[in-house]
């Protein structure tokens, strides 16, 4: 049995206390400790491709699951988790979301949008978990088991904090005195969901571009694709040539790029870009280089977002951002769906059914996009940011946005939404991270720490990016829009945040 007094007596942080969690029986009756390691000198390489590898901090390491059964489809399930626990402890615990459909324990270092340093490196003790199944990609077989899918879509990160918490608490030797949760994608629609359902559990969460409702984003994807095919000579996967990229590229900067002030390649005040497409038609631009005019109002259309046959909207648009024509941008083949997804062609689409089939209740479960009463989570403290790039092709920051701004609504009576909620949206970043030309790099993690323990709300947080070198600007919390005021255009010092006209 697991002896407190290994922990008590034994040097902190140190190997002999970290292998005592080797006999953790404290926690639920199937828990296994398949591994308590030491690790003082160890390298991770995390990152974009080809980042160099990093030296870890020296933590303790430790590896388990739970839960394990086998499912009513016969196949092998448990949650698997990791914990990394630095020397350094600052006293807070962090648990790291997942991405994808999950399936795999990802290393928990914490580099999320965590500044120069991962969450490890500060002195975080970093959780992760795969969320009760393995898988790789997009299999989603594992969502025909009932309760795989019900430890997917809500109820195993929850269950890993009842886990592993203690266990970091009997590590150091005293419990973390703050927890926060850090994700993107599918980690910041298991952050909104911490908030929703599960007020109680964590004091600070970051949600970054959340997969709020996959079934309608991808009915949205499809929605671009097939009003492009629609229009003549138009390949759904590839609708646009090269000239016509650049034609709708360069005229959506002459429209919206200064808008803020400065022609920087940035769109930072969208909600003044009123780009009209249809402008570019040939019936309006005879003499010039054109886009055909079913083209040019098939793209006006499909940006517009899916609508119902009688004209209600089942998702919301997309900004119109200079990330479109990234690699992987709206506009390439990288931002449509695959052939035939949800078991349809690419010729027509029954928006009406296939927004029924998305709102089925399997999918459901997991949607976060209508739960806006987050009232006792609010009352105990708790603080939440959001952020979004806004050329994200699989999910448009209009729907955090619009989420955002409901949330608000639906809690005005409670508090003002700035007391405990920042939304921050990025220019020309794609989803989570990326872009041909955008500021993607920013740490979320300090503005949040500093939110919950001292109270400081966050401002403008600074970012900076690998494809604008020497560049900075200030991402400004929504409403307000980084606006140029004076000084060197390269340096976030010349920008302030103001709110729209």
């Amino acid at each position: 049995t697991f002896s407190l007094l290994a922990i008590a007596f034994g040097a902190h942080a140190q190997p002999s206390a970290c292998a005592a969690l080797s006999d953790w029986s404290q926690g639920t009756a199937d828990l296994l400790i398949s591994k308590a390691d030491y690790q003082p000198n160890r390298t991770l390489r995390f990152g974009p491709p080809g980042s160099p590898e990093q030296m870890l901090p020296p933590h303790c390491q430790v590896t388990g699951s739970f839960e394990r059964r086998v499912g009513s489809d016969g196949k092998d399930y448990a949650i698997n988790f990791v914990i990394n626990m630095p020397d350094n402890w600052n006293g807070r615990y962090l648990f790291q979301g997942g991405g994808g459909l999950n399936g795999v324990v990802r290393e928990p270092v914490g580099n999320q949008n965590s500044g120069e340093q991962t969450a490890l490196a500060q002195g975080f003790a970093v959780v992760s978990n795969d969320t009760g199944h393995t898988g790789a990609g997009f299999d989603a077989s594992f969502l025909l088991e009932q309760q795989a899918m019900l430890n997917f879509y809500y109820q195993a990160n929850a269950k890993v904090v009842e886990q592993t918490r203690p266990m970091v608490e009997a590590y150091y030797r005293k419990p973390a005195h703050h927890s926060y949760f850090v994700g993107c994608s599918t980690g910041g629609r298991e952050g909104m969901i911490m908030s929703q359902r599960y007020a109680d559990l964590f004091d600070g969460i970051v949600s970054g571009a959340p997969a709020m409702r996959t079934g309608v984003s991808n009915l949205a994807l499809r929605w671009f694709s097939v009003e492009m095919k629609q229009a003549a000579n138009t390949d759904a996967r590839d609708p646009f040539t090269d000239a016509e990229q650049n034609l709708i590229m360069g005229a959506l900067l002459e429209k919206c790029d200064a808008l803020d002030g400065q022609a920087d390649g940035l769109v930072f005040n969208r909600h003044a870009c009123n780009f009209d497409p249809k402008a570019l038609s040939c019936s309006a631009n005879p003499d010039q280089l054109c886009l055909a005019d079913d083209k040019a109002a098939a793209l006006a259309k499909a940006i517009g977002g899916p609508k119902t046959a009688g004209g209600e909207p089942v998702y919301v648009s997309f900004p119109w951002d200079t990330g479109l024509d990234d690699r992987g941008g709206l506009l390439l083949a990288g931002g449509s769906p695959p052939e035939g997804l949800n078991g349809a062609d690419m010729e027509d689409q029954n928006v009406d059914l296939e927004y029924m089939e998305a709102m089925a209740a399997d999918q459901a479960l997991g949607y976060t996009a209508t739960q806006y009463n987050i009232s006792s989570y609010i009352n105990k403290g708790g603080k939440q940011l959001f952020y979004h790039g806004a050329g994200d092709a699989w999910f448009s920051a209009n729907e955090t946005e619009r989420y955002f701004n409901a949330m608000a609504a639906a809690n005005a009576a409670v508090k003002p939404v700035d007391e405990y909620s920042k939304l921050y949206l990025v220019p020309g970043m794609l989803h989570c991270a990326g872009g041909d030309r955008t500021l993607d790099n920013f740490d979320m993690l300090t503005p949040i720490v500093q939110w919950v323990e001292e109270n400081k709300a966050p401002a403008a947080i600074i970012a900076t990016g690998q494809s604008m070198p020497g560049q900075s600007r200030p991402l400004c919390p929504a409403p307000a829009i980084t606006r140029y005021n004076s000084g060197d255009p390269a340096l976030a010092q010349s920008y302030i945040c103001r709110n729209p006209d």
